[in-house]
């Protein structure tokens, strides 16, 4: 199943297994916006997502997550 981001998703919380590791600040381009809470992201979570403490934008691609409901989008746990 393929999650479709939208506008809509802003201010959801993206959620990896059972840890909250940011919030979507915006969608752009099949891409949600991160802000992340960096004591919740992991070393290995780190790597598969390409993000960095010091960049500037931390994305996340559409393809990347397995379901999006209610207040949350939740990371395919196949990533990792």
């Amino acid at each position: 199943m393929t999650v479709e981001l939208s506008k809509g998703d802003r201010e959801k919380t993206v959620v990896s297994g059972n840890e909250r590791i940011g919030v979507v600040t915006d969608v752009r381009g099949g891409r949600a916006y991160v802000d992340p809470e960096w004591d919740n992201v992991d070393e290995g979570l780190r790597e598969t997502l390409d993000w960095t403490e010091d960049d500037d934008a931390h994305t996340v691609e559409e393809s990347a997550f397995a379901t999006a409901q209610n207040d949350e989008l939740r990371l395919r746990s196949d990533l990792f």
